[in-house]
């Protein structure tokens, strides 16, 4: 196993093991890393046959391990995981790590969160809140329109949430017109748009369909309409035999709103460990102090 830069990755080879992953997601492709992550590299044996996607920053000549922005945790990839070996030769080149990863490949410290995802033929329940919801949307005559044009969504976001959550600014949003361009170039691209002003864009393979970012307006969503694109979604996920994928996130109202929609929790673990050299600890923050 070695680590491979971006810029010697095979990403033939690095995209092909990503897609004969049973159960793998999206934010290991080399196209939706290249449209999020500051710098990436890979942790790969010598034909490809196991790996794990390593997003990294840099700063006053350290780099730090990190999710970026639109994505929930990194995945080893393959059929093997010799985890202490992984965790060594991740340990050694990276001192700084605040990453989130699908298995435990760190042995120590490891947090433990959880996403929602609804399995493929999965028997969901609606909760009695989304039953209500999806009536009113109804009441409304609202409806879902689905193709690839994602720019009237990516619009009322920017209107609707821009500054207003964690990580949703002007930058992540532009980050996030970046990656629905590669998603769409790529010919995985599914939006459920409403005509009364918003929806949801999502990622969709043979396997799965994704639920990457989206919204409505306040008084669509008054009125059901969340709930109706997403459960539009999941609705297309289930008739065609797929795994829907909520996409992941620690907000304890987001989580209710999955589940209130049938889904699941899977567990993935985060780890935080800083072992960078002092100085560097020191100057890192006095910089944090001075920018709040």
């Amino acid at each position: 196993m070695k680590i491979v830069e971006r810029k010697n990755i095979d990403t033939v080879k690095w995209d092909s093991l990503v897609e004969k992953t049973k159960g793998a997601g999206f934010y290991s492709y080399s196209w939706y890393m290249d449209a999020v992550a500051e710098n990436w590299c890979v942790l790969v044996n010598h034909d490809y046959s196991e790996g794990i996607a390593l997003p990294y920053t840099t700063r006053l000549g350290v780099d730090k391990l990190y999710a970026p922005i639109f994505v929930s945790y990194v995945e080893f990839l393959g059929s093997q995981l010799n985890v202490k070996s992984y965790e060594e030769i991740i340990k050694i080149r990276f001192k700084n790590i605040y990453l989130s990863t699908k298995q435990k490949l760190f042995t120590n410290n490891s947090e433990e969160y959880v996403t929602q995802k609804i399995e493929a033929k999965s028997q969901r329940v609606l909760s009695s809140q989304a039953k209500r919801m999806l009536k009113k949307a109804e009441k409304n005559n609202y409806e879902t329109i689905k193709g690839d044009q994602f720019n009237a969504i990516l619009e009322t976001v920017r209107e609707e949430l821009t500054d207003k959550y964690v990580g949703i600014t002007k930058q992540s949003l532009n980050t996030l017109e970046i990656l629905m361009k590669a998603a769409k170039s790529q010919g995985v691209l599914s939006c459920y748009e409403l005509k009364q002003g918003g929806g949801i864009v999502c990622l969709e393979n043979e396997s799965q369909i994704f639920y990457l970012k989206g919204t409505v307006t306040e008084e669509v969503k008054k009125n059901g309409g969340m709930y109706l694109a997403l459960n539009s979604a999941i609705e297309t996920a289930d008739s065609n035999n797929k795994v829907f994928d909520f996409g992941g996130s620690r907000i304890s109202g987001v989580k209710k709103f999955n589940s209130n929609l049938g889904g699941e929790d899977i567990s993935y673990y985060f780890l935080e460990e800083n072992k960078a050299p002092l100085w560097h600890k020191v100057i890192s923050k006095i910089y944090f102090l001075l920018k709040k």
